[in-house]
């Protein structure tokens, strides 16, 4: 008889719990939206492999094509490389300068790293390159010319000399032996600048003291003056302050202003043409003094006699070098 006290129990209700309790144990799958959110890398990544491959592989290909056909073509090698120039440069050291030599492939000449390599040379103030397919690399080159020599302090008893051209570009005269005995001799005949600062020469580049730069403007006004044919200048000094000493072939010393040369010339000129009218030489004049310049005649202990100077024509200025 079941007892009507015991709480109401069965087999049934039993197992029915114990298979809830198992259904909760399970595992929930994972849904495909997941799935789709955890590959979306995939894609792009077997993309970017892909092109990353085929680029490799196509610029190795084009490089091995390049190597081993096209810069080995007969009918693409340099054969004729002409110079053009206006110096005392050869033609072989302005191609030795450009670092371009017969037999190599016009492909594979770079024009701008050439033209750079020429204008780094002191001498070189202007290049052009241009190719002419299919076997000429041609070259225009325009030279520095220099006008006057400058002169540094001894360094350990040796005195070291630059070429100035008419911009005030430093140059390095030439070695022995490095260029025709002729043209080596007329540089060393140059006009000479002494008392020169030594950190304002740097070759290659442009001296920046104003009184050189005077100074190169004086010599190509002289240059294109009438005196230049009655004399010339051999020095000329650049450490007074202020002013210009100059010292010529036949003695004389003139001291010059540093601009207005034009007028200084012109007074010069008048000066000269009296002491021809007079059979007498200029022992020293100062231009500098735009009125009643100071004079001395050579041989004379005089004083300096002061010297009114008329207008005259304007000199003719020097010829400006042509560009190739």
């Amino acid at each position: 008889m079941m007892n009507p006290f015991l709480p109401f129990s069965s087999n049934k209700r039993r197992g029915r719990r114990r298979s809830v309790d198992y259904s909760l144990d399970a595992e929930v799958p994972s849904s495909s939206s997941s799935r789709r959110r955890q590959a979306w890398w995939y894609r792009p990544l077997v993309l970017l492999v892909g092109f990353a491959a085929v680029w490799i592989g196509g610029t190795f290909f084009v490089a091995q094509a390049r190597e081993h056909w096209l810069y080995h073509l007969d009918e693409l090698s340099l054969k004729r490389i002409p110079v053009v120039r206006d110096g005392v440069l050869t033609d072989d050291e302005i191609r030795r300068i450009a670092g371009v030599s017969l037999g190599r492939n016009i492909l594979t000449v770079d024009l701008f790293q050439v033209r750079q390599r020429l204008l780094r040379h002191p001498r070189l103030a202007e290049a052009r390159v241009r190719l002419d397919f299919p076997d000429q690399l041609n070259l225009e080159i325009r030279e520095r010319i220099p006008i006057a020599r400058a002169l540094l302090p001894p360094v350990a008893g040796v005195e070291a000399f630059y070429l100035l051209d008419e911009e005030g570009h430093v140059i390095l005269p030439f070695q022995p032996g490095r260029a025709p005995v002729d043209i080596i001799e007329s540089e060393a005949s140059l006009p000479l600048l002494t008392g020169v600062h030594v950190e304002s020469f740097n070759a290659g580049s442009a001296v920046d003291d104003e009184r050189v730069r005077a100074a190169l403007r004086l010599l190509n006004w002289f240059d294109g003056s009438e005196l230049a044919g009655q004399t010339d200048l051999v020095s000329l000094d650049v450490g007074q302050p202020g002013s210009l000493v100059a010292l010529t072939s036949q003695g004389a010393q003139i001291t010059f202003g540093l601009d207005d040369f034009e007028r200084q010339l012109r007074d010069w000129r008048s000066v000269q043409e009296r002491a021809n009218t007079l059979n007498k030489a200029i022992a020293s004049l100062d231009l500098s003094v735009r009125q009643n310049a100071p004079l001395r005649w050579q041989g004379s202990n005089a004083p300096p006699a002061k010297i009114s100077t008329p207008k005259t024509s304007k000199p003719k200025r020097k010829p400006v070098h042509q560009h190739v």
